[in-house]
């Protein structure tokens, strides 16, 4: 008789309530299953038979399973066409379309599970020679595991590999529980070698390996120090290789960095090693478990455009004592066209009968407002026209105008005037203003020149005083880049 390890699902026994006397109608149930030779069900009830054969199905590791039914009573027999197999899981399961001769159907879908394994118990590898790490002069002969049970032998050719490739052929003990791999060609001397056995590994009843195993031994001493390279990638999973010793250029300025080394080194001191720029701080965190690599993330935004050099410093050591002799130097920008920042390029004033240019080298120079259009006495404001350039990304549209109405603001000190903005706009070609304004801001700089034009009001006062213009940090365009720093530019009201 098979040992048989069933799992049966839990049914619940509510009862329904006819909606006229209080006459109780159980539901159709399953009372006993057995699987001993055919499929034995005893139900409640009798059941319909047309009814049965639609909700029952059997499964064979998920394929169907056909067969015959037989009914006697309360007692239904399927006998499956096919004997079944040892070492399989099997699923029953009946729903609820199952019906007794009085139309009562069960409550829920039942599901019974049984397997016909003799031996559940998963394999483990007990013992490989060369250990795991194995630092080795001589070249070993074979390589040598042990198992916890008898192994399906062509499960094991899938699971292995080895790296580097080795060509090689198999022993095996005569219950197969353990193998040898033979070289048929000398191994490299000054190689490490690694074994993997990944879990498509079975025992001759089926069971799997639970974890992927790997082992790795050195052959020969390895007196060379370690090598390194390193990459970028970004959240958009664009990547690169970054040349030591060579401007390395347009790099995104959302980049993490990538270090890896040819060989396991002592990876818990990499920190220490690893130096930007002008300083930036960064995040370092190393692979423990493979030892040959570490990323780096960048804890603050580089500046658009500036050089900076990422430094591996000398005495970098692998798990032999090799150390690295040198600095390596990788010189980096972070300037794709994509992450450029926004540039002031300058504004304009429009106070009726000129322009006055507003920008750096402007600061705190006379703004005279003529009395006669902007009348101090009159209480009156008068709209005009401010517009400001901006440089921007190439694959930019243009500025945000949600963040220009957040980022540019307008304060008169000394109450020498009232300064509203009343609405943001692009500047177009189609202005009939376009030609003047560009002509009058474009300042032949790199990036493409956006120009807002703000309508304002101006209520002049008598009073002198200051006119400050800011520009927040947080106006961006519509990739997402935003300006390095807020500027302030005065104009000293006359």
């Amino acid at each position: 008789m098979r040992n048989i390890y069933n799992v049966l699902s839990i049914l619940f026994f509510p009862v329904i309530i006819l909606s006229c006397g209080n006459w109780l109608l159980p539901p159709l149930e399953v009372v006993s299953i057995s699987t001993e030779n055919n499929i034995t069900i005893v139900f409640s009830a009798q059941p319909s038979e047309v009814s049965i054969k639609k909700a029952f199905s059997m499964t064979e590791e998920g394929q169907n399973v056909s067969g015959f039914f037989s009914f006697n009573k309360e007692t239904v027999i399927f006998q499956p066409t096919t004997v079944l197999r040892a070492n399989h899981e099997y699923n029953i399961v009946i729903t609820t379309i199952a019906e007794d001769k009085k139309g009562n159907s069960l409550l829920r879908d039942f599901e019974y599970k049984f397997y016909t394994k003799q031996d559940i118990e998963f394999p483990q590898i007990l013992d490989i020679n060369p250990a795991n790490e194995s630092n080795l002069i001589l070249a070993p002969e074979r390589i040598s595991i042990i198992f916890s049970k008898a192994i399906d032998t062509v499960s094991f050719t899938r699971a292995i590999s080895i790296s580097p490739s080795i060509t090689y052929v198999l022993e095996w003990d005569t219950e197969h529980f353990a193998v040898d791999i033979i070289p048929i060609k000398p191994l490299s001397e000054g190689t490490r070698y690694t074994i993997t056995i990944n879990t498509t590994l079975t025992d001759t009843h089926r069971n799997a390996l639970l974890t992927t195993f790997k082992s790795t031994f050195l052959y020969g001493i390895d007196r060379n120090p370690p090598e390194a390279h390193i990459g970028w990638k970004t959240p958009e999973n664009t990547s690169g290789l970054l040349t030591p010793d060579t401007n390395n250029s347009n790099i995104p300025s959302d980049s993490d960095f990538i270090i890896g080394f040819d060989k396991q080194i002592l990876i818990d001191v990499i920190v220490s090693f690893i130096e930007i720029n002008p300083l930036i701080s960064i995040t370092v965190t190393p692979d423990i478990i493979s030892k040959n690599n570490a990323l780096i993330k960048l804890n603050q935004k580089p500046e658009w455009g500036t050089n900076y050099t990422l430094k591996l410093k000398k005495g970098i050591s692998d798990i032999f004592g090799n150390k690295t002799e040198t600095d390596i130097l990788f010189p980096i920008v972070f300037n794709t066209e994509r992450h450029r920042p926004i540039i002031f390029a300058g504004g304009a004033l429009d106070i009726i009968s000129e322009y006055k240019l507003i920008n750096t080298t402007t600061n705190y120079t006379s703004l005279t407002l003529d009395v006669i259009l902007f009348d101090p006495s009159g209480h009156t404001a008068r709209t005009t026209e401010l517009y400001y350039a901006f440089r921007i990304s190439n694959e930019a549209d243009s500025i945000s105008l949600v963040s220009a109405m957040q980022g540019i603001s307008i304060l008169a000190r000394n109450f020498c005037a009232y300064i509203s903005i009343r609405t943001i706009n692009i500047l177009t070609p189609a202005d009939s203003k376009y030609d003047t304004i560009y002509a009058l801001l474009n300042d032949n700089n790199e990036g493409k020149l956006c120009i807002l034009k703000m309508e304002i009001d101006i209520e002049n006062k008598d009073n002198n005083g200051f006119i400050i213009f800011t520009i927040h940090d947080n106006i961006s365009d519509n990739l997402g880049n935003t300006m390095i720093d807020s500027i302030n530019l005065t104009l000293n009201k006359q």
